[in-house]
This record gives structure tokens, C-alpha cells and sequence, in this order.
């Protein structure tokens, strides 16, 4: 039955008398995989990682984003967040990539990357939308061989995802390396 007082009965409303699974909210966007399955599916199938290059990892999922370190948390330690990177944010549409995953995936990235030209890397980070001749997804920006973070390619254009503070420090190494082009070097 529906109730309107926000209890979890309005929840299992959607479930059949015998399912023993609790039911989930239509914005929920867990699958029935673990953390672990999904992340080694997701980066296999967009961007060719090998499951060997994931299989130590410590997977964990807390609040809707799945994590990734290198070892557990001791079990005296206290903390809201899990420990090691944020590897996906589980969205509406699907899984989303986060950018310093990426890069720290770096050479096992073997498909979906994109490699761009200095001045398509400066219009990416000052939130230009670029040309490609590419299918929709998400896909590893990099320069000069070095993966960057996170990009996406809708309708044939790629736009960055790559946080706003990182991308202002990116900018900045970028304006520390170009001499200006009034230099006679």
C-alpha cells in the first residue's frame, strides 16, 4: 500500500509480495553487481583495462560513488570517506568516470582516449566544445601522452569534465610553459 508519510512501505510499493530483495527508490541507481564487478566491467568495456590491472584493488561504493585503494582501512581508523580514489559516480544514465581515476589509470588506458593538440587542450579547459569524429562516451582526454582526466564526446563534440580547479591549474602550467607570442625565442 502507499503511504504518504514518507515511511519504507511507500518504498516497497513497487516490489511483488515475494521478493525477498528490499525495494529501491526510481532514482536509485545501484545494479545488482557488486562495486567490484562493476568497476572492472566499466573500465574493461569503455577503456580496455585489463581486469589484471584492477584485481588488487579494495573496492567499496558509499553514497552512490564507487571507491578504489590500494589496501583496506585499518579498522581503527574513523572516516566518512572511504579511503583511495573516487573510480565512478553511479548516475541516472550509467556510470561516470572521474577524472583522477583516469589519470592514474594513465598507459592502461587503451581505448577511448583522446589524444588532443595544445591549442584543442586550452579550448577544452576554458570550456570550448571541440569536434570529433568519434561515437558518444566518455573518453580519456590527454596531452602529450599523458591522461589529463575525463572527457566526453556527445554529437560529435568532446567537452571536458575535468573539475573547474584542475582545470585552472592546468591552464596555469599551460601559461608558465608558452612564451608569449610576441618572444622573438
Amino acid at each position: 500500500m502507499l503511504e504518504s508519510n514518507g515511511s519504507p512501505e511507500r518504498l516497497r510499493s513497487h516490489a511483488s509480495p515475494g521478493d525477498a530483495r528490499p525495494a529501491r527508490s526510481p532514482r536509485d541507481t545501484r545494479s545488482d553487481a557488486s562495486p567490484r564487478d562493476t568497476l572492472l566491467e566499466f573500465y574493461g568495456r569503455v577503456f580496455g583495462v585489463a581486469k589484471g590491472d584492477l584485481d588488487t584493488l579494495d573496492v567499496t561504493e558509499n553514497n552512490g560513488e564507487i571507491w578504489a585503494a590500494a589496501a583496506r582501512t585499518p579498522a581503527r581508523v574513523r572516516t566518512r570517506r572511504p579511503s583511495g580514489l573516487r573510480a565512478l559516480r553511479l548516475m541516472p544514465d550509467g556510470p561516470k568516470p572521474t577524472s583522477t581515476f583516469l589519470s592514474c589509470l594513465g598507459d592502461r588506458l587503451h581505448t577511448a582516449r583522446v589524444n588532443v593538440s595544445l591549442d584543442s587542450l586550452r579550448a577544452l579547459l576554458l570550456g570550448r566544445r571541440i569536434g570529433v569524429d568519434l561515437p558518444d562516451s566518455y573518453v580519456a582526454i590527454a596531452y602529450d601522452g599523458l591522461v589529463l582526466g575525463c572527457g566526453r564526446v556527445q554529437r560529435s563534440e568532446l567537452h571536458t569534465l575535468i573539475p573547474t580547479g584542475r582545470r585552472r591549474e592546468l591552464l596555469e602550467v599551460l601559461e608558465d610553459r608558452t612564451p608569449p607570442k610576441d618572444s622573438k625565442l
